[in-house]
């Protein structure tokens, strides 16, 4: 068996300190990890309960030991982390993203972890979903997971209610609970009806 590293005095770097992110630094921070963020714009202390480090995105890039990512999939953070970014990394990083896989160059990926520059990656989306890049299945420095964060009967349940409390939100007041920032910013934000002219 594969000698591995402990986490405590390590510097963790988290992509995206949305709810997830954020539920992910509660849980790290036990473990006696130092830990950063990076996100469109440092959060609320009521979000960053652990007290992250706000930095930019190629310090949290070149100097975390272990990369966690939670962002969206969007025009730009797709390939957001490619043979460049990997190369910017510290020798020895660990990477897990359990977000959208096209966040990841799986190929530039695959030869990071063969040269031993990535230690070893946590995986549960991929580029081309479901085919999984032949070189993630065949490296025994990859933990690998079919897509399956979500699958659990308790976090479904929560899933079908926060739907239900969105759409009454926007019939009822023209806003949401969990209100995505690319559809604010491209005009699509929600109005409140106007029933009178029903």
């Amino acid at each position: 068996m594969q000698l591995t590293h402990d986490p405590e005095g390590k510097l963790l770097g988290i992509l995206g300190m949305g709810g997830i992110g954020s539920a992910f630094a509660k849980r790290a921070a036990p473990f006696g990890m130092r830990i950063q963020y990076h996100n469109r714009k440092p959060v609320s202390k009521e979000r960053n309960v652990v007290g992250a480090e706000y930095v930019g995105f190629e310090e949290l890039i070149r100097t975390s030991d272990i990369i966690s990512i939670h962002l969206p999939l969007n025009s730009s953070t797709r390939g957001m982390i490619s043979a460049r970014e990997l190369e910017m990394m510290k020798p020895g990083v660990v990477i897990i993203n359990t977000a959208r896989g096209p966040i990841v160059d799986e190929a530039a990926l695959v030869e990071a972890l063969e040269s031993g520059k990535v230690f070893a990656a946590g995986l549960d989306v991929y580029e081309n979903e479901p085919i999984v890049h032949e070189g993630l299945l065949r490296n025994d420095k990859c933990i690998l997971m079919p897509h399956v964060g979500t699958a659990t009967l308790e976090t479904q349940r929560k899933m079908e209610i926060l739907v239900l409390d969105n759409l009454n939100l926007a019939v009822t007041e023209g806003r949401l609970t969990t209100p995505v920032a690319e559809s604010q910013q491209a005009g699509l934000g929600l109005q409140k009806p106007n029933y009178d002219r029903l």
